[in-house]
C-alpha cells in the first residue's frame, strides 16, 4: 500500500513545475490589431488614453522590445499561437492558405487536455477558413456576409460586439470546473481610422477593460494568466508607408506585449523578444509545453525568476510586396543591430538610431545576418493552397489588403527579385489612396481614382495589382470594354490563375457576351472546381440565356459548396420563384437573409412572392425593409407602388409611382420600368377622375 501511495504521489507531482511556482488554471489572450507600442501610455506616449492597458503593464510584465514576425494579421497570429515563424507554418500573407493540420497551437494543446476553449475574432482576415479555429470548441467569426451591389460588404465588427460575445461565453462556463482558454481579437485600431488612430486605441483599451472587469467580477483574476499583444504596428507615414505590410521598419514591427500571471513580479523586460515566443511562454505559465520543434522560446522560467531572458535572434519578414510583383523582405535583429535583406540591404543600430535613418550596411559586415536568414528560409514549407475566391478578395480589399495567392516559392534570403519596396513606397501610397477613393462611391472620387490608377499602371506596367484594380474600377464604372481588355491581358499573363479567368468571365457576363463568359467560367472552374462564385456566375449566364433549370443546378451547386453564400441563395430563390416553386423559393430567400441580414435583395424576393400569392398587403413590409437597407434599390420602389396599387390604396400607390419616377429620373437603365409606371399612374389618375383609360389620353 505504501508503494502504491508513493506512486500516486509521484504521478501527482509530475503535473507541477519543478520550481513549485503557482500555476494558473485559466488563460486569456487578447490580441490588438495594428497597435504600435509607442502609442500606449505605459510605453511613454503622454497623449494616450489607455488606463486599462497601462494598469496591466504596471501590475504585470511589460516587454519593452517585443517584435512581430510579420506586419500582417493572419501570419502574425499564426506565429504567436503556434511558436512557429511564417516560413515554418506556411502562412506568409493574409487570405492565402490555411494553417497546417499537423501542427499544434495553444488551442489544440489545451483542448486536448480537457480545457474549455473559445475564440472571438473581430475581422474576416481571421475567418475559420484560414485554419486557426482548430482546437477552439467555440470559434466566433460571425461577421455579416452581405454581397451585392445594393449593400456594403462587411469584413469586421466592433470590439464591443466581440467582447459582448466573449463575456457571455465566460459566464456560460461558470457551472464547470474545467479550466478555460479565451482568445479575444480586437480590430478597431485598423485603418481607416474613425475617430483618430489614438481614439480607436482608446476604444480598444475600453474593451480590454471590460474583459478584465469581468474576470474580477467572476473571481477569476487571481488564477488566470492574462496576456495582451498587438499583432503588428502601423507606420503612420514613417518611411513613406501609411499603414503596414510593405516594409519592415520598427513602426510596424515593434508591438506592446503585456503578461500578468500568478507568481509574476511586475517588471519591465528589456531583452528583445518575438511574438513567436508568446505561445510557448503562455503554455509554460499554465504548466504545459507546446510540442514539436519550435522557433519560439518558453520564457516562463526567466519571468518567474525575475531574470532577463537570454538574448536571441529576432526574425521578421513580409512577402506582401511579392503580390505586387516587388521583392519580398526579411530582417534579423541581433541585440541592437537590425539587418533588412532586400535588393539593397540595410543595417541599423536601434539604440543609437531608433528611427532607422542611417544605413550602416556599407560600413559593417552583414554576411552572418544574410546566412542566418538563408537558413531560416531554407526550411520553409508550402502551406495548404487555398485559392482566394471573390468573397475573400473583396473582404480583404474592404480591410485595405490585396488578396494574395499562395506564398512565392521559397528562395534564399540573399537573392531578392523584383523592385525594392523602399523605392516604390510612393506608388504603394498612391495605390492605397486610389483604393480608398474608389470605396467612397462619390463620382468625383471614382474619377480621380481612375486617373491615378491609369498613371500607376503606366509607372509599373508589370504590376498585376495595379492593373487588376484599374480593371475593377472600369467595370464598376460601367466601362466594360476597357475592363474586358485589361482582364484579358491578366488571363493571358497568368493562364493558370482561376481568379484571372473568373474576373474576365464576370466582366464578359456584365457586358452581355454570354458565350465568351461561359468559356472563361469553364476555364476558371477547370482550375478551381470548388469555387462557389464561378458556379453562381454560370447560373446567371444560364438564366440570361433562358435556361432556368440549368441555372438552378449551378446555384444549388454554389450553395452546396458554400451554404452561407447569400448571393447564390438569393439567385436560387429567384429561379425557383420563376419555376413556380414558391415554398422552396421562400426557403432560399430566408436562408440568404439569415446569412446576410442587411442584404436587401432577398427581402425584395419575399415581397414579390407575397404579391404573386395575391397578398400585396403582406408584401409591403418586405419592400419597406428593403428600401431602408438600400435606398437606391429602385426596382423595389416600383414593386412597392404596385403592391399598394393591388392592395387598393390608390393615393399611396400614386405617390409611390411618382417617387419611383422621381428617383430614376432619365436613367436609361429604367426606361421600360418608367414607361410602365407612367401608364399605371395614368390609370390611377383616370380612375380618380372617373375617366375611362382611353378618355384620359
Amino acid at each position: 500500500m505504501g508503494l502504491a501511495l508513493a506512486g500516486v504521489l509521484f504521478l501527482a507531482g509530475c503535473s507541477r513545475r519543478q520550481d513549485s511556482a503557482p500555476v494558473a488554471t485559466n488563460l486569456v489572450l487578447i490580441t490588438l490589431d495594428t497597435v504600435r507600442a509607442d502609442r500606449l501610455g505605459s510605453y511613454g506616449y503622454a497623449a494616450a488614453e489607455t488606463p486599462w492597458l497601462d494598469r496591466l503593464a504596471n501590475e504585470g510584465v511589460r516587454f519593452a522590445q517585443a517584435s512581430a514576425p510579420v506586419p500582417l494579421t493572419l501570419p502574425s497570429h499564426s506565429s504567436l499561437l503556434s511558436g512557429l515563424l511564417p516560413p515554418h507554418h506556411g502562412l506568409r500573407n493574409n487570405g492565402a492558405g490555411s494553417f497546417p493540420d499537423g501542427r499544434e497551437t495553444l488551442a489544440t494543446l489545451l483542448a486536448g487536455q480537457g480545457w474549455r476553449t473559445g475564440a472571438f475574432v473581430g475581422a474576416f482576415v481571421l475567418d475559420r477558413r484560414f485554419g486557426l479555429n482548430r482546437g477552439f470548441q467555440t470559434y466566433d467569426d460571425e461577421i455579416e456576409r452581405a454581397p451585392g451591389a445594393t449593400v456594403v460588404l462587411e469584413a469586421e465588427r466592433p470590439g464591443r460586439d466581440v467582447v459582448d460575445r466573449a463575456i457571455s461565453w465566460l459566464g456560460e462556463g461558470q457551472g464547470t470546473s474545467r479550466p478555460f482558454f479565451l482568445w479575444v481579437h480586437l480590430y478597431d485600431a485598423h485603418a481607416p481610422y474613425s475617430p483618430s488612430y489614438d481614439g480607436e486605441i482608446a476604444e480598444v483599451d475600453r474593451q480590454v477593460g471590460r474583459v478584465l472587469q469581468e474576470l474580477e467580477r467572476l473571481g477569476l483574476s487571481g488564477k488566470t494568466v492574462v496576456a495582451v499583444a498587438a499583432d503588428h504596428g502601423e507606420a503612420l507615414g514613417e518611411h513613406g508607408e501609411l499603414t503596414h505590410g510593405l516594409l519592415l521598419y520598427e513602426a510596424t514591427l515593434r508591438v506592446p506585449l503585456l503578461i500578468k500571471a500568478p507568481g509574476l513580479v511586475a517588471r519591465v523586460v528589456e531583452t528583445p523578444v518575438s511574438l513567436v515566443d508568446l505561445g510557448p511562454t503562455l503554455a509554460g505559465l499554465v504548466g504545459r509545453t507546446l510540442p514539436g520543434t519550435l522557433d519560439g522560446r518558453d520564457l516562463s522560467a526567466a519571468l518567474r525568476e525575475g531574470k532577463e531572458p537570454a538574448p536571441a535572434d529576432v526574425y521578421a519578414e513580409t512577402q506582401y510586396p511579392a503580390v505586387f510583383g516587388w521583392s519580398p523582405l526579411s530582417s534579423l535583429r541581433k541585440r541592437d543591430l537590425k539587418y533588412i535583406s532586400s535588393p539593397e540591404p540595410e543595417l541599423y543600430d536601434l539604440t543609437r538610431d531608433p528611427k532607422e535613418s542611417v544605413n550602416l550596411a556599407g560600413d559593417q559586415k552583414t554576411e552572418g545576418f544574410a546566412a542566418r536568414l538563408a537558413a531560416i528560409e531554407a526550411g520553409a514549407i508550402e502551406t495548404q493552397t487555398l485559392p482566394a475566391d471573390a468573397e475573400t478578395r473583396s473582404r480583404l480589399a474592404s480591410l485595405g489588403y490585396v488578396g494574395g495567392g499562395a506564398a512565392p516559392a521559397p528562395r534564399p534570403a540573399s537573392r531578392k527579385t523584383g523592385r525594392n519596396p523602399v523605392e516604390v513606397v510612393d506608388l504603394f501610397q498612391r495605390f492605397e489612396r486610389a483604393h480608398n477613393r474608389l470605396g467612397s462611391g462619390r463620382p468625383e472620387d471614382v474619377e480621380a481614382a481612375l486617373t491615378e490608377l491609369e498613371a500607376l499602371v503606366a509607372a509599373d506596367p508589370e504590376n498585376p495589382v495595379f492593373r487588376g484594380k484599374l480593371a475593377q474600377a472600369w467595370k464598376e464604372s460601367g466601362e466594360m470594354d476597357r475592363a474586358v481588355q485589361l482582364y484579358r491581358q491578366a488571363a493571358g499573363d497568368a493562364p493558370d490563375d482561376p481568379e484571372a479567368w473568373y474576373n474576365l468571365a464576370t466582366a464578359l457576363q456584365q457586358s452581355g457576351d454570354l458565350s465568351a463568359a461561359r468559356e472563361a467560367l469553364q476555364k476558371a472552374m477547370h482550375l478551381d472546381p470548388a469555387r462557389p462564385e464561378a458556379h453562381n456566375t454560370l447560373g446567371i449566364v444560364h438564366l440570361a440565356e433562358g435556361r432556368p433549370d440549368a441555372a438552378r443546378q449551378e446555384f444549388e451547386l454554389a450553395v452546396r459548396l458554400d451554404p452561407r453564400n447569400a448571393q447564390a441563395l438569393n439567385n436560387l430563390g429567384n429561379v425557383l420563384r420563376s419555376l413556380r416553386r414558391p415554398a422552396e423559393a421562400e426557403d432560399a430567400y430566408r436562408k440568404a437573409l439569415a446569412a446576410a441580414p442587411r442584404y436587401a435583395e432577398p427581402l425584395n424576393g419575399l415581397g414579390t412572392l407575397e404579391v404573386e400569392r395575391d397578398r400585396p398587403a403582406a408584401a409591403l413590409s418586405y419592400f419597406e425593409q428593403a428600401l431602408r437597407l438600400a435606398p437606391q434599390y429602385h426596382e423595389v420602389r416600383l414593386n412597392r407602388a404596385i403592391a399598394y396599387d393591388l392592395a387598393g390604396e390608390t393615393e399611396t400607390a400614386a405617390a409611390a409611382y411618382r417617387d419611383f419616377l422621381a428617383a430614376t429620373g432619365k436613367d436609361p437603365q429604367f426606361s421600360e420600368q418608367r414607361q410602365a409606371a407612367q401608364q399605371l399612374l395614368a390609370r390611377l389618375s383616370n380612375r380618380a377622375t372617373g375617366l375611362a383609360p382611353d378618355e384620359g389620353r
